[in-house]
């Protein structure tokens, strides 16, 4: 509650322009079931893969059972996989709608509506900062990561930059720009197949392992540049480990923040493609995995380790990569899937944080964080003065 006793308006931030769209919409609709309508008035900001911003007339009703994604004309993350599958564009935007505004004109108008962003917007314009920077210029107080530790998280080159120049363990990798693969395609392949005849491609700056390949052999390289390529101008080449355990930990919180037990993510496929993570049956989400204590504290301490490099606040995911011997840090997501099936609310619910209960947490630190920004602002401004 405000102090003039109504309840605290929270924009619920849904879609965005990345290919992460469909991940975006089921996580803004897990928030909408769960937010504590006593405290809270959530509002839902949908912004559409033309990146037009609609706004509500009012207050988020409840979804009963109907799915916000039918609602809102999106696809399902079921039915973008089946896309990525046969590697097919992605989907057309909405057509016309004379109550879409661009950008600008829905930042005015956000900024009387609402008291906090809640962010559910991942992967690029969503994810990586841009938002963050934007809601700040607004004075609009968002929940999770500021401006640095979005962009940083998001791009993995620099992410992975960071975590060896902390002397933090991360797979030993290359990268290359579009720009180099369409002049030089015979030096990009020679550096990639520096990473051996079994490596992992990526777009630097994706999430839900769209665009994502694993080489078997030389030949299968081309074609997964190519992949990689057609959603950034930036790729990240990784070395395989061969039978690597995916094991992540939840963080929450600023200056104090806290980590969750170690989980474990099993795929039924030769890896951990878009598919297998957001079709029900092609993987195992153990939000608390089966390892000994001593490798489950090395990997908190990691994990908190790579929280504070980059100045995160809020929340995160940071994932490992555990082969037989060894243990690399693979990446870090700053605005993890929030779906009711995703590890992170999962893990919070283990520590004692039912899903309602980490909304209205996140809610907090947002605030907090916005205080500690004007607190920034208004001492920057005495001193000029």
């Amino acid at each position: 509650m405000t102090e003039a006793g109504r309840r605290l308006r929270v924009g619920i931030f849904a879609g965005g322009r990345s290919a992460e769209h469909e991940v975006s919409v089921s996580s803004a609709e897990a928030v909408l079931r769960s937010i504590d309508r006593e405290r809270f008035e959530p509002y839902l900001i949908f912004i559409d893969r033309a990146g037009r911003w609609h706004l509500p007339a009012g207050p988020a009703p409840q979804l009963g059972e109907t799915s916000l994604a039918s609602i809102l004309g999106a696809e399902t993350p079921t039915t973008q996989a089946v896309r990525l599958r046969e590697h097919e564009g992605l989907p057309v935007p909405v057509g016309p709608d004379a109550d879409a505004l661009d950008s600008r004109q829905a930042l005015r108008s956000l900024a009387q509506v609402i008291d906090i962003a809640f962010l559910v917007l991942h992967g690029p314009f969503g994810e990586d900062g841009t938002l963050q920077g934007f809601l700040e210029m607004a004075g609009i107080p968002y929940t999770g990561a500021g401006v640095l530790a979005s962009a940083v998280a998001m791009d993995k080159i620099v992410f992975k930059d960071l975590m060896r120049g902390r002397g933090l363990p991360v797979v030993e990798y290359r990268w290359f720009r579009r720009s180099a693969w369409r002049a030089s395609p015979g030096r990009v392949l020679r550096g990639a197949g520096e990473m051996g005849e079994r490596c992992v491609v990526k777009p630097a700056r994706l999430g839900s392992s769209v665009g994502m390949s694993l080489v078997h052999d030389s030949g299968e390289l081309p074609a997964a540049l190519d992949e990689a390529f057609r959603y950034d101008s930036k790729v990240i080449v990784e070395r395989y480990l061969p039978n690597a355990r995916e094991l992540e930990c939840g963080v929450l919180g600023n200056d104090e923040a806290i980590v969750f037990e170690p989980g474990e993510v099993r795929s039924h496929h030769e890896w951990y493609d878009y598919e297998s993570k957001y079709v029900d049956g092609l993987a195992d989400v153990l939000p608390r995995a089966d390892v000994d204590p001593a490798l489950a504290t090395n990997l908190k301490d990691l994990a908190l380790a790579a929280y504070r490099a980059v100045d995160c606040a809020g929340l995160a995911r940071v994932d490992f990569l555990v082969p037989p011997e060894g243990l690399f840090i693979s990446e870090m997501n700053t605005l993890p899937g929030f779906t009711l099936t995703s590890m992170y609310p999962k893990q919070a619910e283990l520590a004692g944080l039912p899903f309602g209960e980490l909304i209205a947490r996140l809610v907090e630190l947002g605030l907090e964080s916005a205080r500690e920004t004007q607190a920034r602002a208004d001492a920057a401004e005495g001193a000029a003065g």
